[in-house]
Order: C-alpha cells, then sequence, then structure tokens
C-alpha cells in the first residue's frame, strides 16, 4: 500500500501542473481579450477563437485527465481494512473519479467549437468529479489526521458545480469551481504522501 501514496501524490500533482502550464500556454497564443467575465476556460481549446493556442489547451486536458485516474487510482493508500463503509466510498471515489477523468478526456477531442457534444461532455465530467469530491470527503471523515479544512473544501468544491447549475451564463463560477478543484486535488495529494 505505499507505493500507493507516492502513486496519488505523482498523479495528483502532475494533473494539477500539466493544467496549468498547457493552459498558460493556450493563454498565450490566444488572440482577443481573456477573462473570467466573459469566457469559458474552454474557449481556449476552442479551434475557432483560438487557433493557434487550442492544440496546447486540448493536450493539456487530455494529460491532466489522464494523471488524474492515476491520482484517483493511488488512493487505495486511504483504504481502511476492517471498515466496509469507509472502503465503498472510497471505491465510489474512485469509480466516480476515473469516469469524470474520461468525460474530461472526451471534452478535449470534442471542444467547445463543438458545442452540444462538448456541452454534454463538460457537464458530465462536473457532475462525476464532484460527486468523486463528496465521497472522498465521506471517505476521508475516517482517519483522524485530515484536516477538517480539507473536507470541507471537497465538499465545497462540489457544491460549487451546483452553483453553475443554478447560474449557467456565469462565466466566473466555472473559474472559481476549477480553483477549488484545482487546490482540493493538490492539498489531498500532499496528504496522501503524508500518509
Amino acid at each position: 500500500m505505499k507505493k500507493y501514496k507516492y502513486i496519488s501524490f505523482i498523479g495528483g500533482i502532475l494533473a494539477v501542473l500539466c493544467y496549468l502550464v498547457f493552459a498558460l500556454l493556450a493563454f498565450s497564443r490566444y488572440p482577443m481579450p481573456y477573462s473570467p467575465m466573459k469566457n469559458w476556460l474552454s474557449d481556449l481549446g476552442s479551434v475557432e477563437l483560438n487557433p493557434d493556442g487550442a492544440i496546447f489547451y486540448n493536450i493539456g486536458i487530455i494529460s491532466t485527465a489522464l494523471f488524474l485516474i492515476v491520482f484517483f487510482l493511488g488512493l487505495s493508500v486511504w483504504k481502511i481494512e476492517d471498515n466496509k463503509a469507509q472502503i465503498i466510498m472510497l471505491r465510489l471515489t474512485q469509480a466516480f473519479g476515473i469516469l469524470g477523468s474520461f468525460c474530461m478526456m472526451m471534452s478535449a477531442i470534442y471542444p467547445i467549437n463543438l458545442y452540444t457534444i462538448h456541452s454534454f461532455w463538460s457537464t458530465s465530467l462536473y457532475v462525476l468529479l464532484s460527486t468523486a469530491f463528496i465521497f472522498s470527503a465521506a471517505a476521508l471523515r475516517y482517519h483522524q489526521r485530515v484536516p477538517r479544512w480539507l473536507l470541507i473544501l471537497g465538499v465545497s468544491t462540489a457544491m460549487m458545480v451546483i452553483l453553475t447549475s443554478i447560474f449557467p451564463i456565469a462565466y466566473v463560477l466555472e473559474w472559481i469551481t476549477l480553483l477549488l478543484f484545482l487546490s482540493y486535488v493538490s492539498f489531498v495529494s500532499f496528504e496522501t504522501k503524508r500518509q
């Protein structure tokens, strides 16, 4: 089980770094003004809006999703052998996380310029990953050494998805959700390494 903590740590940190680096590369080639007040994050991956930078964003999304699969698989280190409820929640975390990561890949394969299919995969990834975060917070609460603020961050990230569905044209909510998402994956990765 010891090897899992390093697998999850490396997968999580690389997922966050990968997203940030490739998003910045795509942003540096975005030909128009770009801001959280009038742009979706996926606009960086639009071949029509960002012809020179879309490839970077979409490669970054696919790579991030692959590293997230590694991150979720590595969470097995948190398993408590004699606690059936905790094991079920941990397995649900992994299942929803891996499915959400797959949807993330699909959202890059079908970028935002293919709006209808992109919206399906994008919505699916948010729902599945937020569900994974709720189950992860439920699974991690059994560990006394896990800080309570980290559990609150996981649930808050999931709750932001609900807000974005209530206010679907509030671009800034998507940006806040992403910031919480990246923060949660980073902090869980470091906690897993410490475990």
